[in-house]
């Protein structure tokens, strides 16, 4: 009888933490409870907090980064490219996120809460008005299901973690602070030894805009193989199309969100901020890493364009706006451990229409599209846990077809960042 109450104590226990309040007006905890009853001793008890406790601590993975940053701006809206009579701006900011993932059987419950404004780009925070209290945000909120007879097979909805396969230069798509909203797919396999594929499928609510069943949605496959040489050396290659559907015309409203810089919006009688043109978009995405004796050597790059038809109004109705864009370049060494370091150079072109600008990377220039030039930087771990990094760009604006600039994108700018980051 005392082993069946026992058993009976652990399943509430796990249910509601063991603090079950009692009907009586003083709440009083079950173990407490049956304590007094003699059903159980104070150091059966104990033990048995313990035990619960303990279980429910495995499955709890915690995680979390905060990133001190100074940043520079240097731009100009010179038609000539000059950098004279340019506008500086420098400002202080932090970012600081924490999340948990719980695992149960082949369910996985997770959340991340995040600094910033809420921008789908940037979980940044300015450190500025007067030292008032900064906004935390919920970043990922998602349910995962990856089952033991099916390793080859993870289901996820909400808001969650990018599920495609990305790079560093996969950003003139997808800015590392993008966390999409609705469902996912991801499947892998190994047909033969050093070779694994993987497809990848994504299902994401870009806006709610009403009754009219015209929503945006991004629908998006991507497919892909990784092959393994030799322990030195590994290459991944996958394509992908990202359609989006519902985004332009007079039957869309904005997307909402924060407004990048680049694609042509409200033109050719549509409202400001409506986006005049349609992004079914071609990814491919390749990556090598191999070993220069005993430095780590990246090698990656990324072209994209636009499939659809993509025009604007201006100087000559009809202008193409540019459709393709890609980045290449190299990561040499990797800052991950204690006393490692990296440094990296990449070259970017993105024309104003060859993705969503929404989405893309948001410090290459103020973000977005139309853009094109350099990205450097080098970084240094003196501890595992602890990174210094500088960052620089150099960009300049891209014009459409015809000598249009985008009204929003004229000038370049460079930029400098300056790290400090913590990971726990």
């Amino acid at each position: 009888m005392k082993q069946q109450v026992i058993g009976l104590v652990m399943v509430l226990g796990l249910l509601v933490g063991l603090q079950v309040p009692a009907l009586a007006e003083d709440s009083v905890s079950l173990q407490d409870m049956l304590v007094e009853k003699g059903v159980l001793t104070k150091e059966d008890a104990a033990k048995l907090q313990e035990t619960v406790l303990a279980k429910w601590v495995n499955l709890l993975k915690f995680y979390g980064d905060l990133r001190i940053r100074d940043e520079q701006f240097f731009t100009d809206n010179n038609a000539d490219g000059s950098m004279n009579n340019g506008v500086n701006q420098n400002r202080v900011r932090f970012r600081l996120r924490f999340g948990t993932e719980l695992k149960i059987h082949e369910l996985t419950v997770g959340f991340r809460l995040v600094s910033g404004s809420g921008q789908q780009v940037s979980t940044n925070q300015t450190e500025t008005a007067l030292f008032t209290g900064k906004g935390i945000y919920i970043d990922r909120a998602y349910i995962s299901w990856q089952g033991s007879s099916t390793p080859w097979l993870k289901v996820t909805a909400g808001k969650m973690a990018n599920p495609f396969f990305v790079i560093y230069s996969g950003d003139v798509v997808w800015d590392d602070d993008v966390n999409p909203e609705g469902f996912a797919e991801n499947l892998q396999g190994s047909p033969a030894e050093h070779v694994n594929l993987f497809l990848n499928a994504g299902q994401f609510v870009l806006n709610e805009v009403g009754a009219n069943n015209h929503d945006p949605w991004m629908i998006g496959e991507q497919g892909g193989v990784t092959v393994a040489a030799t322990p030195e050396v590994k290459t991944t290659l996958a394509m992908a199309f990202y359609e989006s559907i519902n985004v332009s015309g007079l039957d869309a409203n904005p997307l909402g969100g924060t407004v990048q810089q680049g694609n042509t919006r409200g033109q050719n009688g549509l409202a400001a901020g409506v986006l005049n043109n349609n992004y079914r978009v071609f990814d491919t995405t390749a990556q090598i890493n191999l070993q220069a004796g005993p430095i780590p050597v990246a090698l990656m790059g990324d072209y994209v364009r636009n499939l659809a038809n993509t025009t604007t109004t201006g100087v000559k109705t009809g202008n193409a706006t540019g459709n393709e864009g890609y980045q290449i370049g190299a990561i040499v060494g990797k800052a991950d451990k204690a006393e490692t370091w990296e440094v990296a150079y990449f070259y970017k072109v993105l024309q104003t229409d060859a993705t969503l600008a929404d989405l893309a990377d948001s410090d290459f220039g103020n973000g977005g599209t139309a853009r094109r030039g350099h990205i450097m930087w080098a970084a240094y771990n003196p501890m595992k846990y602890l990174q210094v990094k500088v960052k620089y760009f150099i960009t300049k604006s891209i014009p459409v077809d015809g000598g249009l600039a985008t009204s929003n994108n004229a000038g370049n700018i460079d930029r400098l960042q300056a790290d400090v980051s913590v990971k726990f």
